[in-house]
């Protein structure tokens, strides 16, 4: 009899868990659905406070934090004011730093850290380019070690070689490689499930072809 009340007990916190998972999943579909759809700061905002809800209800689940970093860094895109723009990076840089508690060392979450360093390199870039240029590339080096098929990775680096100086390690021909790389790793690209990052692609077609008119 014990064992028969064991089982049931296994079976509904099983079903239970399961049941939790899947609203999890629909939950982050809904709301990347929503923040690929964006197309201004508010419904980017609406998005990272909808990210924001499930980071505080799943806080084992790194994914919302990570949304929330790379959010961040679309809004920080459209803003015009310095100072903001920093504010914005920062808070995705901590929202960055939650996802990685979480996750450990990844390759998603360091492809986003570059791209905001990278991000707040553009606010100034004389005094600032040294310091977080590097801080930039280890991130994305890191990455590439940690998953050499991320085609993100390399689309931040190549981003970051367009404007790097050819005496400074960057210029059109390294970029190129990258970018490159980036695209045709894009197209045999497949997430593991169906709230993993996709970002990038159209990205990367579009930093090629800026590359190749470079001159």
């Amino acid at each position: 009899m014990k064992k028969i009340i064991t089982l049931a007990m296994v079976v509904l916190i099983s079903v239970a868990a399961q049941s939790q998972n899947a609203k999890y999943v629909s939950s982050m579909e809904r709301f990347i659905k929503m923040m690929n759809d964006a197309k201004t700061a508010d419904d980017f905002q609406n998005a990272a406070n909808s990210f924001e809800r499930i980071a505080n209800a799943e806080p084992k689940e790194w994914l919302p934090n990570y949304y929330e970093a790379y959010i961040y860094s679309r809004i920080a895109i459209m803003e015009k004011d310095n100072t903001k723009k920093d504010a914005l990076l920062d808070k995705g840089l901590d929202y960055a730093t939650k996802a990685e508690k979480i996750a450990g060392e990844n390759a998603e979450i360091k492809v986003v850290q570059s791209m905001l360093l990278g991000i707040k390199i553009g606010i100034d870039p004389q005094n600032r380019g040294q310091k977080l240029g590097m801080q930039s590339g280890m991130y994305m080096q890191t990455a590439m070690k940690l998953d050499p098929t991320n085609p993100r990775a390399y689309l931040m680096q190549g981003q970051s070689l367009m404007y790097t100086p050819e005496q400074y390690g960057g210029g059109k021909d390294k970029a190129m490689k990258s970018l490159e790389k980036s695209v045709e790793l894009f197209k045999t690209f497949k997430p593991s499930s169906s709230i993993m990052p996709t970002w990038g692609e159209v990205r990367a077609s579009q930093a090629l072809e800026e590359c190749k008119n470079m001159e």
